[in-house]
């Protein structure tokens, strides 16, 4: 029947016994609505990393390396710390974060913020990455404890 069908594919899409689980997709019940989010959010997320306006911003903030390194062709400046890093070392980041995608509701916001202008990116060094990343996470824990 449909509904044996459907609790079957909630119990194959959870992985934990005991935690909550989000209704199965309905155009694809063995995935949950929380599983398909994720696979479209990390399609969007491929995609953007192929997006020119990410190489103009990495672009402007490369110099010729003064390294004494001499594998090192091109260094980039973070635009938090001021320092010079090789490339491995920094990140184009979103100075406003794209947010969530956890329904077709959040599809275009998350999109427009994800696929925005140059002017919305820069690029960060690891160290400043993660304290920016750390400061979103707290300010939307503070936001959602109001």
């Amino acid at each position: 029947t449909l509904m044996e069908r459907i609790y079957l594919a909630r119990k194959k899409a959870t992985k934990r016994k005991g935690t909550a689980r989000t209704p199965p997709y309905e155009k694809y019940p063995e995935w949950s609505e929380a599983r398909f989010f994720s696979f479209l959010r990390s399609a969007l997320r491929s995609a953007w990393s192929k997006y020119p306006p990410k190489y103009t911003v990495l672009a402007k903030a490369k110099r010729k390396s003064e390294s004494t390194n001499k594998r090192l062709k091109w260094e980039f400046q973070c635009n938090g710390c001021s320092l010079w890093h090789p490339q491995k070392d920094v990140s184009v980041d979103h100075i406003v974060p794209a947010g969530t995608l956890r329904s077709f509701d959040d599809l275009p916001a998350f999109c427009a913020k994800l696929f925005c202008s140059e002017e919305e990116l820069q690029v960060l060094c690891k160290t400043c990455h993660d304290k920016k990343t750390k400061q979103v996470r707290e300010d939307k824990k503070n936001e959602e404890a109001k």
